[in-house]
């Protein structure tokens, strides 16, 4: 499980990533090039949901399952794939 820490360093990663993105562009750097970076950051962000949607599930979900609250977990879990 990751913790905090953990997931705050993994943000400030993907953060340091996309402002090279910015300067890359600022520079005229090669579209291809940013392309891959802009890659990188999208990778980078759904390893973030990763670690967050299992500290989710371990955590809250088990509290919810634990009182019975099986609607609200189904309701979150599903707003995930229909978000706007």
């Amino acid at each position: 499980m990751a913790t905090k820490n953990q997931i705050l360093h993994r943000v400030k990663i993907i953060t340091g990533h996309v402002e090279a993105i910015e300067r890359m562009i600022e520079k005229d750097a090669y579209c291809i090039d940013i392309i891959h970076q802009s890659l990188a950051v999208q990778k980078a962000l759904k390893v973030l949901d990763t670690l967050i949607m299992e500290d989710h599930i371990k955590n809250c979900v088990a509290e919810q399952a634990k009182d019975g609250d099986f609607q609200k977990i189904t309701d979150e879990l599903i707003s995930i794939y229909t978000y706007k």
